[in-house]
């Protein structure tokens, strides 16, 4: 009866936790919590991230990107979903030896308080249905215009009492002319494949099952001009087995005009010198992906000796599973 209980209840918990997808042919595979996208600004975009893949948010879409912009860089994402949905996220990037960036993240997605229940529809009790991914990342520059990257990542599901694991990679690639144009690409979930066991836990009936994670191709380019302060993206998204994705994105910066500290290149004095550059200030931004259409914005502001920053997105819902919030915090160190 309790083995009956849980496949109803996960059923349902499934249904809730994702029920776009079940309208589009896209439900009925493990991970779909990492498919909704890491940090507000990339989503604020509609997701067309992966050529521009700046900061944290690399270590989601291409981890080509850390090498790129090689900072000190931590970030905290909240989302405010509906439907009792919880998916939260935390990332910590830095340079090493000033010759690539390192990073990792963490991705918390679950459905709160999931109910079994018996043939009659009589409480008889509760459950949990949560998942955690971390990734390590490394990143580097091959050559000048071409950054490489990859993911190591660990998968961990758990539904009542069972619990299924698993260990895949991810793979990217960035190519850069200029500071005005990019292209990438990011091939993920390689080998993230999670096995239930029920035999552990009931003595008769159990089994072992293999549920598959889709491999993921991400493609996408961008256009950033005058002088970066405007960027547009576009992303094609294919997980095998389910239906190609569209992302498109565009944001603005306000700027400012800052005193920077660089390198000398003449060789000749101080072997540091003083520049005025470009520092981002405001940015406002807009998208679509798959259906849903999002705008967001952030503020970038100084914490004492530290610089850091909060990114905002707001999703339109998609067949009635409602709009969605999210809030980033970034500090650069």
């Amino acid at each position: 009866m309790r083995k009956l209980l849980l496949t109803i209840s996960a059923i349902a918990a499934v249904t809730a936790y994702m029920p776009s997808m079940a309208e589009t042919g896209n439900a009925g595979y493990a991970g779909d919590f990492m498919r909704f996208g890491l940090g507000a600004r990339p989503l604020g975009m509609g997701g067309a991230f992966a050529a521009i893949a700046e900061g944290f948010e690399a270590c989601y879409y291409n981890p080509a990107g850390l090498a790129l912009y090689p900072v000190r860089q931590a970030g905290f994402t909240y989302h405010s979903l509906t439907l009792d949905r919880q998916l939260n996220s935390a990332a910590l990037i830095s340079p090493v030896r000033n010759e690539a960036v390192m990073g990792i993240s963490w991705i918390y997605g679950g459905v709160g308080d999931v109910q079994m229940r018996d043939s009659d529809r009589n409480l008889a009790g509760i459950f949990a249905n949560n998942s955690n991914a971390v990734a390590l990342t490394f990143s580097k520059m091959a050559t000048e215009y071409l950054s490489l990257g990859a993911n190591v990542r660990y998968l961990q599901s758990k539904l009542d009492e069972l619990t299924a694991y698993t260990v895949g990679a991810d793979f990217g690639a960035i190519a850069r002319y200029k500071k005005m144009a990019s292209v990438g690409i990011s091939l993920q979930n390689f080998g993230s494949d999670l096995k239930w066991d029920s035999g552990k836990y009931w003595s008769q009936g159990g089994k072992s099952y293999m549920d598959r994670v889709p491999v993921r191709i991400r493609g996408g380019v961008a256009a950033l001009l005058f002088d970066e302060t405007f960027i547009g993206a576009l992303d094609v998204v294919k997980d095998l087995n389910m239906n190609i994705r569209i992302n498109l994105g565009a944001e603005y910066w306000f700027t400012t005009r800052v005193k920077e500290l660089v390198e000398n290149e003449e060789g000749e004095g101080e072997a540091l010198t003083e520049t005025m550059v470009s520092e981002r200030l405001f940015g406002l931004r807009t998208g679509y992906n798959d259906g849903s259409f999002t705008f967001g914005g952030s503020l970038m502001y100084p914490f004492g000796n530290l610089n850091g920053g909060f990114d905002y997105a707001y999703m339109t819902g998609r067949r009635d599973e409602g709009s969605n919030h999210v809030f980033t915090l970034r500090v650069l160190f």
